[in-house]
């Protein structure tokens, strides 16, 4: 177990040039520090998802990230931050998945297919959408990382949609209208499905409610002309 130290006294290390410098210079204690944010980054999840935000603690999670609480403060300076750095790699990991599959997949089908991975790998869990993603939605202390997501993921289909249909989306409403459509027909199958205890399949649930979403947004672009 990782030792402890008093949480309230450990201080962030602010990045300067030097260390910038050093990453360079020392390439294999950069990605020594690139992996120990990414464990601290899991843990972290799946710490808020099992026990909610307000229980989980700076010292757990290096706990069970197995490092010094001190490391832990010296990646993240609080946990306001640190749930911000899973929104953010969650979104730039949406943005990648996206500007590779532009090229090849039609954006609803892309959309299709992001939205019920949510529910696949909780096919044999009890706790499904026992994901940080869920507890974005319902934990009222994380309300800021929800929203920053929901803008986020927002934000990487409307510039699908632009692309694919030539939309300039500062003229035009309908590539963030779309997207707004689509991320709500995510968000509401979730919600009901808390509402039933579990009692219906998450992944039925989503798979209707994006359905009725695709058909809505394939309505919207109809008259809408691709790109060659």
């Amino acid at each position: 177990m990782a030792k402890t130290a008093n949480p309230d006294k450990a201080q962030p290390a602010e990045p300067t040039q030097a260390d910038a410098s050093g990453d360079a210079k020392y390439p294999r204690r950069t990605e020594r520090r690139r992996r120990t944010r990414i464990r601290i980054q899991e843990v972290a999840a799946e710490q808020i998802s099992r026990a909610g935000f307000a229980a989980t603690t700076m010292q757990a999670i290096a706990d069970e990230a197995d490092i010094h609480v001190t490391t832990l403060f010296s990646h993240f300076s609080s946990k306001n931050e640190l749930a911000t750095s899973l929104v953010t790699s969650a979104i730039k990991a949406l943005r990648e998945r996206a500007l590779a599959a532009r090229e090849t997949t039609l954006f609803l089908d892309f959309f299709k297919d992001e939205a019920l991975s949510f529910a696949r790998p909780g096919r044999d869990l009890a706790q499904p959408a026992a994901s940080v993603w869920s507890v974005l939605r319902t934990d009222r202390e994380l309300a800021f990382a929800w929203s920053d997501y929901e803008q986020g993921q927002k934000d990487v289909y409307a510039d699908y949609i632009s692309a694919e249909y030539c939309l300039n989306r500062e003229i035009d409403f309908l590539p963030d209208l779309v997207a707004s459509l689509l991320v709500a027909s995510t968000i509401l199958p979730h919600r009901k499905w808390r509402e039933t205890e579990g009692k219906r399949s998450l992944e039925e649930e989503i798979s209707q409610s994006v359905n009725l979403g695709l058909n809505a947004a394939r309505h919207m672009l109809k008259t809408t002309s691709k790109k060659n």
